[in-house]
């Protein structure tokens, strides 16, 4: 049977009964001297039991405080993941042969978040470059930007105004609590092995800017271990890809060939048509349309499809929405169309229309 500590009420309760029975002639009512003793005692007792349940709470990582949950895990080698910066691709222009070094300085136009280029970059014959930049600030908030960037400091004959090719990616937050305790629950609940299943997803959920991971054994054959990454907000980066191979490998201590590496992205659309009950406008029902199908297919990991009736259900559990019907996709979406790659459903956009 479980414990529970008393409540103040029965302690002091229990301090003035003891007293009657040591003298049962003892003045013990509310304006007494013994009660007015007893309550300050009883309430000294009471905050020693507070702690005693506190340190217990302590004891276990899955019931303790976060700093607690964060020292618990330091112990076992299990550290809090720093945040990762995004990056992205630049175009260049300029005269041929200009060279932009390395750790030269961008400024995006419309954020003023500043940027700086991951490597050196020489303008071609045809007068254009690209150049792999990372933002200063770290962490997803520069995820999915786009535009243009001003030169800092553009060297003799090239154009100060840069452009993005595409969206930065693979910004990730400073990992939370929760993620480190479920870090710390695995190692416990599933000791290193040397080179199991779960040691390679371990080892991967160790690298900063790594948010799951998907093991794949004998993928390509035997003596082979294929290692699907994630970062939190979408795919990694090519450097977190790359410290995470190095990392694992540091690691194994069995002879592999490991491979690291992102999914595909396959971003999925979907249109349905909705009867409302009244009162509700489509408008309304379209943002949190988009905002479930966003978590529906947030959810999703690597290789899992997406099932035509998760639409369906979901649309069903809107607020106002009587009757569906889902137009697109028309059937189930595999996370892939190629056997040979490792597909990834991705949220697109979900249009709504009106039944007639």
């Amino acid at each position: 049977m479980a414990y529970s500590s008393p409540s103040l009420e029965n302690i002091l309760a229990g301090i003035l009964r003891d007293i009657r029975n040591l003298h049962p002639e003892a003045d013990v009512s509310t304006d007494s001297d013994h009660y007015i003793r007893s309550a300050a005692v009883a309430a000294a007792i009471e905050g020693l039991y507070q702690k005693i349940a506190w340190v217990f709470r302590q004891i276990f990582p899955d019931t303790a405080d976060e700093a607690e949950v964060i020292k618990a895990a330091a112990i076992r080698g299990v550290l809090l993941k720093d945040p990762v910066a995004a990056s992205g691709t630049v175009a260049l222009k300029g005269a041929p042969g200009v060279v932009l070094l390395e750790g030269a300085a961008l400024k995006h136009v419309v954020t003023g978040e500043p940027f700086a280029a991951a490597s050196s970059a020489t303008i071609g014959t045809a007068g254009t470059a690209t150049v792999a930049v990372t933002a200063q600030t770290v962490g997803s908030a520069l995820n999915n930007l786009t535009g243009n960037l001003v030169l800092t400091s553009p060297p003799l004959g090239m154009d100060s105004t840069a452009t993005f090719v595409g969206l930065t990616a693979g910004g990730v937050d400073q990992e939370k609590v929760e993620s480190l305790l479920a870090r710390l629950l695995d190692i416990i609940q599933k000791p290193p092995a040397g080179g199991a299943d779960y040691d390679y997803e371990r080892w991967a959920k160790e690298v900063d800017g790594v948010a799951d991971a998907l093991v794949l054994p004998k993928r390509r054959g035997a003596g082979t271990v294929d290692v699907v990454i994630t970062a939190g907000a979408g795919v990694p980066s090519a450097e977190v890809i790359a410290n995470c191979l190095e990392h694992i490998l540091g690691l194994c201590s069995v002879i592999a060939d490991v491979w690291v590496y992102a999914p595909t992205i396959r971003t999925v659309n979907s249109t349905a048509l909705v009867e409302l009950a009244s009162g509700y406008r489509l408008a309304d029902v379209q943002v949190a349309a988009q905002k479930a199908y966003d978590s529906l297919l947030g959810a999703l990991k690597p290789r899992q499809s997406l099932k035509r009736s998760q639409i369906e259900a979901m649309l069903s559990n809107l607020a106002g929405v009587v009757d569906r019907s889902v137009t697109t996709p028309t059937s189930n979406v595999a996370a892939s169309s190629d056997s040979n790659l490792i597909g990834w459903i991705r949220p697109g956009t979900i249009t709504l229309g009106l039944l007639e």
